[in-house]
């Protein structure tokens, strides 16, 4: 009997061992679990932060853009508006040498 007991107690000595042996094992492997979300977490961290930037960069050059086409929609406006008012010139000068003409030959 007192070899049973001692057998018993060598078992769940044993037991006790390796279920030591795999907390042992578990805290490591969260150690290094915890480790590796740091850095995962880190990274991305600063890939939010390029994300952000690039948005703001992105939102900088529509702003820009839309006002680059504003003055592009201003010049073409503007180029019209001159060619208008010279074919009326050159309209107008056609006319005024047609008169000149007309009261040249009437004299």
């Amino acid at each position: 009997m007192a070899n049973k007991s001692k057998e018993l107690l060598l078992d769940n000595n044993n037991m006790l061992y390796n279920q030591n042996q795999q907390i042992e094992n578990i805290v490591s492997t969260l150690a290094q679990t915890n480790q590796t979300a740091a850095v995962v977490q880190e990274k991305l961290n600063d890939q939010g932060e390029k994300i952000q930037n690039i948005a703001n960069t992105n939102k900088d050059i529509q702003r820009e853009t839309r006002r680059v086409d504003k003055q592009t929609n201003q010049i073409i406006r503007r180029e019209f508006y001159m060619k208008l008012i010279l074919y009326l010139i050159a309209l107008l000068l056609f006319a005024a040498n047609i008169i000149v003409l007309a009261i040249k030959l009437s004299n």
